[in-house]
């Protein structure tokens, strides 16, 4: 006979859902605050006023403003990270994995646009960062870069690209579309904009990667 589940086990996942739900709608909510008002001019009683919460209640989530800026930078961070290298380890062939890695970082531009933002001042000095990525996020961001290095030379050995320096090749397309997305940012360009842009920028990594299929 299988023992009784303790009382006070059994709420233990639905309040760590809504704990979780709470944490990351005040995080969306503070990036908005944040990319429309700048880390000095954000207040944690707009955040707050914002989410339907008391700065009180803010404060028992998290402990300062730099707190919470810092996670949102390395929650959205680590996830796009995290989501990227999952994409250049599935088994697709590299012109279909090219195409994904791109709708998805294109993608997730749209959806978290604050971020970019923030990202985008941080790395230009134009905002208190911290640091726009640190910790588990710096980590993610140099595995990224050695994944690709690593899936443009698989792609080379398998015959979909032709022999060259996979390094150099990585370099460019990271820093290309990096250029792309900040240039975006800054000019404050629409979606449409966005991914109108994306398709030469597409085509030219194309043609200089020698893609065969």
């Amino acid at each position: 006979m299988a023992p009784a589940t303790p009382l006070h086990a059994v709420p233990t996942a639905p309040r760590e859902r809504a704990r979780t739900a709470r944490r990351e709608a005040l995080l969306e909510t503070a990036e908005q605050v944040f990319a429309e008002r700048g880390f000095a001019g954000a207040t944690m009683a707009e955040i707050a006023a914002r989410g339907g919460y008391s700065a009180g209640n803010l404060y028992n989530v998290f402990e300062s403003k730099r707190a919470l800026y810092q996670e949102l930078l390395q929650a959205r961070g680590t996830r796009l990270l995290e989501e990227q290298l999952a994409i250049l380890r599935s088994p697709a062939p590299y012109s279909e994995t090219f195409d994904h890695v791109i709708d998805h970082l294109l993608h997730f531009c749209v959806q978290h646009r604050a971020f970019w933002v923030l990202y985008v001042r941080g790395v230009n000095g134009q905002d208190w960062s911290g640091g726009p990525f640190e910790g588990e996020s710096a980590r993610l961001r140099d595995e990224l870069e050695d994944e690709s290095v690593r899936r443009l030379a698989r792609a080379m050995a398998d015959g979909e690209l032709p022999e060259d320096d996979p390094v150099a090749l990585a370099t460019v397309m990271l820093g290309a579309f990096h250029h792309h997305i900040v240039r975006w940012i800054q000019r404050n360009g629409s979606t449409e904009a966005l991914w109108e842009s994306a398709k030469g920028l597409r085509r030219v990594l194309r043609r200089g990667l020698g893609a065969t299929r």
